[in-house]
């Protein structure tokens, strides 16, 4: 009896063992087995110059986990999404990739937001080989980086719009240009691909780079104005950019037209009275956004605004593709291995149907096209708008 009872005991433990050490799979009430959950990483900004944007991107990506996951998930797994702050700093973004891929087991991560952040991500993204997808880093800096397999962009690179910028000033024949810019790989790309391709078509008579936390260019402003330029190149974020247009204001650059970037078209840079004013006056701006009667474009606006009560703003629809993307792949390849996520992402970008138009990479994995809109302020009332003027496809 006592023999029996013991070969009973040893027997109930090897099986509570071998279902201990079988894979992560849990039983739920039912008593079917689900999946482990699959971490989906994203370093969104949050705080800092560029929470204007981060923050809507963020709920740009929850929208397509939520969908994802309401469809089945990735193979029958749960997408578990884990945001952190990227800061709009490149040092907050970089810890934050590594939190991500190291803590939280991330193989992919939509971010970072900015390219400061990306240049300081990608060598450890590549030596760790972690995914980076961003939606809205645009520096032409990237491009030709070694570790370019771990790292894919939803968002134009400012090779384009840079020609998008170019292409108004030469349309308009301006030929002064002073050139007023971040210091940042975000100002100076833009910088320096309109300064390329201005050669022999205008006059550069001015080049501001400017600290973005200063947040007082007076000096700097008054030494563009003592150049007498037609038209002002401008790009940079939301904070910078309301003090930049109120002492651009104060110093009589109103005397010339200004061209500014998308970091610049929020609604808290038109927030501010003074510089919505000189907005409303002499800027106009680029921004990508998807082709003219673009169904999809349409549907995922009318989802977003359903479920956040807001309509999408700048890269909300190229977080919203870099998310989808990120799942097909997922779906098709598996979830563990990140070099065949990217493969897969770059096969799957041949004339991709995205919400924010076609998408077809390159070698590197950037967009080959992009659509942007050239816009402008106008005043409502005792309040500003922005308003589109035509689009540019590049």
């Amino acid at each position: 009896m006592l023999k029996r009872l013991l070969v009973l005991v040893l027997s109930l433990v090897m099986v509570f063992t071998f279902a201990a050490c079988g894979d992560d799979s849990t039983t739920n009430p039912t008593g079917t087995t689900s999946k482990p959950d699959v971490n989906l990483g994203a370093v969104m900004d949050l705080t800092g110059a560029l929470s204007g944007i981060g923050s809507s991107l963020a709920d740009g990506i929850r929208l397509a986990v939520k969908q994802a996951n309401a469809a089945g998930g990735i193979d029958g797994a749960r997408i578990n999404l884990i945001v952190e702050d990227g800061k709009t700093d490149p040092t907050a973004g970089f810890e934050a990739v590594k939190k991500l891929g190291t803590v939280n087991g991330c193989k992919v991560i939509i971010g970072p937001m900015i390219s400061g952040a990306v240049l300081a991500s990608g060598e450890w993204a590549a030596q760790n080989k972690v995914l980076l997808i961003s939606p809205s880093a645009t520096s032409p800096a990237i491009t030709n980086q070694a570790w370019r397999q771990y790292f894919i962009r939803t968002a134009p690179s400012d090779t384009l719009q840079g020609k998008a910028m170019a292409q108004l000033v030469i349309d308009a024949g301006y030929k002064n240009v002073a050139i007023v810019v971040q210091n940042t790989q975000y100002g100076v790309g833009i910088a320096d691909t309109v300064t390329g391709l201005l050669a022999g078509k205008a006059t550069v008579v001015s080049t501001v780079k400017y600290d973005p936390t200063k947040l007082d260019y007076l000096s700097d402003l008054q030494a563009v104005k003592s150049k007498n330029p037609d038209v002002v190149i401008h790009a940079g974020y939301e904070d910078d950019a309301v003090i930049i247009f109120k002492q651009a204001a104060q110093v009589g650059l109103d005397s010339a037209k200004w061209i500014t970037s998308e970091g610049v078209k929020v609604d808290k840079t038109i927030a501010d009275a003074q510089a919505a004013a000189f907005m409303a006056k002499v800027v106009t701006g680029t921004n990508p956004v998807a082709p003219a009667g673009l169904a999809l474009a349409a549907t995922y606006a009318a989802q977003y605004k359903a479920e956040y009560n807001r309509d999408p703003g700048t890269y909300n629809d190229t977080v919203y593709d870099a998310t989808k993307l990120a799942i097909a792949a997922m779906q098709n390849v598996g979830t563990t291995d990140a070099a065949k996520i990217s493969a897969e992402i770059l096969r799957l970008g041949k004339n991709y149907a995205g919400v924010s138009g076609t998408i077809t990479f390159d070698q590197y994995g950037d967009r080959t096209t992009a659509t942007f809109e050239q816009w402008k302020v106008v005043q409502s009332g005792a309040t500003y708008k922005y308003e589109q003027i035509k689009l540019i496809n590049q």
